[in-house]
């Protein structure tokens, strides 16, 4: 039997895949919108040598290596004693990636902002305004794209006889009992994952490669490791699109900003399906 929260998430998707094929229309069939696409792209050059680029990376992977290894000593007895401790720990230590990126992000503006510099956002405060209407636009546009693209990559998968079943991020929220994980675990998938997240694959590894190796490949590299980092391949074809989508999202605004939100609607989007039981 199909309960009322399942019956409302699965309606509001549909408006909101309605919505966003209708943006989609409008931007590339409408005057106004071909005005938006021709529109030079806000995203400035970012200069920084290989050797700066290489050191950010090194600080990341530092400081999740350096997570990975104190989380467990400094919290883990703590975490094990909450009711479902062991999954709790597992997700903090799981988030490192994008905790390392937020900390080597503010490291490097405090020590040597300049680094930073090249993009609108970075170099001045951005406006709230903009950034939350440009996150949510994207996000209009992302829905029919990464729908369409997941429905297509489940066929590919079943033509060739491998399982589709998105279970694990379902069985992770739906299972949690424990207000400590579950609000963990919300912070993370509205907070922490499309800061962290953006920051490496769009303002670092995108921002670095636009101008130094061809665009498609830029978006190509960019996109196909946010994909592979997830460790889904299930999820592999559409994650490589909402990538895709971000980086051009970025490139059209100049603002990570803009990213941060839609990353973060689309996260709250998947959230409130799961937690309605709905089909993701």
């Amino acid at each position: 039997m199909i309960t009322y929260p399942e019956q409302t998430a699965t309606i509001m998707e549909y408006v909101l895949l309605f919505v966003g094929i209708g943006y989609l229309f409008w931007l590339l069939l409408s005057s106004a919108g071909r005005e938006v696409r021709l529109r030079p792209p806000a995203l400035m050059p970012w200069d920084l040598s290989p050797v700066n680029f290489l050191f950010l990376a090194w600080l990341v992977v530092s400081i999740v290596v350096l997570g990975l290894v104190l989380v467990p000593l400094a919290f883990g007895p703590a975490l094990r004693a909450r009711p479902e401790g062991q999954t709790l720990e597992l997700v903090v230590s799981g988030s490192m990636l994008q905790v390392g990126a937020i900390l080597a992000w503010l490291v490097v503006r405090l020590i040597r902002g300049r680094w930073l510099r090249g993009s609108g956002d970075l170099d001045r405060r951005p406006s709230p305004a903009a950034s939350l209407r440009g996150g949510f636009l994207t996000f209009l546009a992302v829905v029919p794209i990464v729908t369409g693209t997941g429905l297509a990559w489940d066929a590919l998968l079943d033509l060739v006889g491998l399982p589709t079943a998105h279970q694990e991020l379902v069985d992770f929220f739906t299972q949690a009992r424990s207000p400590a994980l579950l609000t963990t675990m919300i912070v993370l998938a509205l907070v922490i994952a499309p800061v962290g997240e953006e920051l490496i694959f769009r303002a670092g590894l995108f921002r670095y490669l636009r101008t130094r190796v061809p665009r498609w490949l830029a978006f190509t590299i960019s996109a196909g490791v946010f994909a592979l980092l997830h460790l889904n391949w299930v999820s592999f074809l559409p994650l490589f699109a909402l990538g895709v989508v971000f980086a051009l999202a970025y490139e059209r605004t100049g603002r990570v900003s803009v990213v941060i939100v839609a990353h973060a609607l689309f996260n709250l989007n998947t959230l409130l399906l799961v937690m309605s039981h709905a089909p993701v």
